[in-house]
């Protein structure tokens, strides 16, 4: 074993019991951290893979085809259910060759052979044979095909000359992938989803939920690597004055700083991998993930690990040099100047880059994404010139009215605004986060095409003579009260498309009843298989399932943004009573009020909090501005989300102070 790792252990377990609790209090931090962060990546990773997962539902033709595909969707509960019909082709065309199994199934199915997804086999189980769109069934899906365990697909065998294959290349400009025309296939690769799909919208979603996360927990990351920081410094200055070398120095503050780091990072795996059954249950674009497409893998494992432990040894590193040029400065804890022009020059500069990427009203998600960078750039660069001028006015104030407590706690901001900023800067992230996402909001504004509960189906023109008259005979024989008619082509289904051939749709009036309902819909589905069929209310319902998960992505966003917040200042603030032990220790003893330091400390932290919040609210504000005036649209409720948060974050950043009033009476007394 080397020198460095020697010492680095010896320093690691001799410190007493202060500094195995801001070991303790570091590695809780860095795990809190890393569980955020690889259930976030889980998130994104989950997402990303349901493009693949469902790409054979959007066939490929091919020369080389075994079979015919179509896929055509339709609602049940007002969920989309999307049929499958699949024939193999016969004689030549198809010849001896083997068939290719769906995904989730173990042979291509034969003619009359019903596959459900699990989803929709309990929803079918639990109805009448006449209120099911598809049946009977015969076998149950997979999940390796689903985007998750509640998704509603089934696949029916079929022959080449069946109605179901017989019909035009149906496709959707709204949503695009729940249709497929007769498709010449030869396995089941399929195509990726298009730009426009819920697929990639959900991927984008994610992307710039995680970027809105991320920030705080590094932040997080950061406060922990910095943890016991001004200890770990005096002993390094002291080894450095005793004539360790400065590889030495440098050494023992990697080997440190990289075992703490490296714990918590194990610590905060093993938690991501206990709450993976519960987080995979929550729903995302209609349905739950299985565990499996959260988790990131063993590579995804070990890059989250690598980044703590490069952060953490970074920000070990960054006083060695100082403790190599001058260590006797630093044993004797000399103040350092904070240099104000190049924050402000810097400041500038990326306040400029943001408004060169937005100036143009560029919404991309790339561009997005920087702009956020740019934003966050400015607040962390400005943040410790913004304590500085605060400390600069708690000074004067505290002098006119004689407030010992509020003088202690500005000149402890003077002497270190940049500790100042850290102990705030998570909230701060996340005060930008909730400005960000207070006034934007996408979708919920009702039906729009359509009637909410007339059920529209699409007929090409050779099928419109006799639609009408299939329709009555359909639902007459399900014992169903309704009157079919001719559809205007204005309806639920305006942004359909049969390519060069022309349609028109039959509307049947919904019954009230809901099992009549259900026998209605079953009825249509299986007197016209593989048509297109939706109501007003089934439309909008599928359209605002996008708002309605960026509405609870919000929520989510916002608390957890705001719960590392209060981690990160409440650990912050604990790791600051033990550095300050000897500190406090004398004040008591020269008079002071435990009272009196413990408002110090109070204040020290919660006036920066305040004004450094309110800019970063006002940030996320400016920051969403692009985005929310040409993309989106203003939520009402988004401003009472914005002060309920907000007023939670502080109040729990507030409670974390002062969960470490007890570690300040024991210092100050020990």
């Amino acid at each position: 074993m080397s020198t460095s790792a020697l010492l680095a252990r010896r320093m690691l377990r001799g410190g007493g019991a202060r500094d195995l609790r801001t070991h303790g209090l570091a590695v809780l931090a860095t795990a809190v951290a890393v569980t955020v962060m690889l259930l976030t990546l889980g998130a994104v990773t989950g997402l990303a893979d349901r493009d693949g997962r469902t790409a054979w539902l959007r066939p490929a033709a091919t020369d080389d085809a075994v079979a015919v595909q179509t896929t055509s969707t339709t609602y049940v509960d007002g969920k989309p259910l999307t049929l499958v019909h699949l024939a193999a082709l016969p004689g030549e065309r198809g010849g001896d060759r083997a068939l290719p199994a769906p995904p989730g199934m173990d042979a291509f199915p034969k003619p009359g052979e019903v596959a459900v997804s699990p989803a929709l086999r309990d929803l079918l189980a639990s109805r009448p044979a006449d209120q099911r769109p598809v049946g009977p069934v015969t076998a149950e899906l997979g999940t390796d095909g689903l985007i998750g365990p509640d998704q509603l697909v089934a696949v029916v065998g079929a022959r080449p000359g069946d109605a179901a294959l017989q019909g035009p290349a149906w496709s959707s400009a709204n949503t695009p992938g729940d249709f497929a025309g007769p498709t010449e296939i030869h396995d089941f690769t399929g195509s990726p989803a298009a730009a426009e799909s819920d697929e990639r919208g959900y991927v984008q979603l994610a992307l710039v939920a995680s970027i809105l996360l991320v920030i705080p927990v590094l932040t997080l990351t950061g406060a922990a690597a910095r943890l016991g920081a001004s200890r770990r410094t005096d002993r390094l200055a002291r080894l450095r004055l005793a004539g360790a070398s400065g590889r030495t120095v440098a050494g023992v503050a990697v080997v440190e700083a990289g075992a703490i780091a490296v714990t918590g990072a194990l610590a905060g795996a093993t938690a991501y991998a206990l709450l993976l059954p519960l987080v995979s249950r929550i729903p995302v674009g209609g349905s739950a993930f299985t565990p499996g497409q959260l988790w990131v893998g063993v590579l995804g494992l070990l890059a989250v690990t690598a980044l703590v432990a490069a952060l953490g040894i970074a920000s070990a590193l960054v006083p060695v040099r100082r403790i190599l040029r001058d260590p006797l400065s630093v044993a004797q804890q000399h103040a350092q100047s904070m240099p104000l022009l190049w924050r402000v020059l810097a400041a500038g500069a990326a306040a400029l880059a943001f408004h060169q990427l937005t100036r143009n009203g560029d919404t991309s998600s790339v561009g997005v994404l920087i702009a956020f960078a740019a934003v966050f750039g400015v607040l962390a660069i400005v943040g410790p010139v913004v304590v500085t001028l605060l400390g600069r006015m708690v000074v004067r104030r505290a002098q006119r009215r004689a407030d010992s407590a509020r003088l202690i706690a500005g000149r402890r901001l003077l002497d270190d605004p940049r500790a100042g900023w850290r102990s705030v800067s998570g909230l701060v992230m996340a005060s930008f986060v909730a400005g960000f996402l207070a006034l934007f909001s996408v979708g919920g504004g009702g039906v729009v095409w359509g009637q909410e509960r007339e059920l529209e189906i699409a007929v090409t023109a050779e099928q419109a003579p006799g639609a009408l008259a299939k329709a009555r005979s359909a639902l007459a024989d399900a014992d169903v009260e309704a009157t079919p008619v001719r559809g205007d082509d204005s309806g639920a289904l305006l942004f359909l498309d049969a390519g060069e051939r022309a349609w028109s749709t039959v509307v049947v009036p919904l019954p009230a009843d809901p099992a009549e309902e259900n026998r209605a819909r079953a009825a249509v589905a299986r007197a016209f298989p593989g048509a297109p069929t939706a109501s007003g209310g089934d439309v909008e319902n599928r359209a605002d399932q996008f708002a309605r998960d960026f509405r609870a992505a919000s929520v989510v966003v916002l608390l957890v943004s705001f719960l590392v917040a209060a981690a990160s200042t409440g650990i912050v603030a604990a790791a600051a009573v033990l550095d300050r032990r000897e500190n406090y220790r004398r004040l008591w003893q020269a008079g002071v009020p435990l009272p009196t330091l413990d408002r110090a400390r109070v204040l020290e932290s919660t006036s920066p909090m305040v004004v450094c919040a309110s800019l970063a609210v006002f940030a996320g504000l400016f920051a969403a501005a692009p985005i929310t005036l040409s993309g989106g649209s203003v939520s009402g409720t988004g401003a009472l989300l914005l002060v309920l948060t907000v007023a939670l974050g502080a109040a729990g950043v507030h409670l974390a102070i002062r969960a470490s009033r007890g570690l300040l009476r024991s210092a100050a007394q020990s």
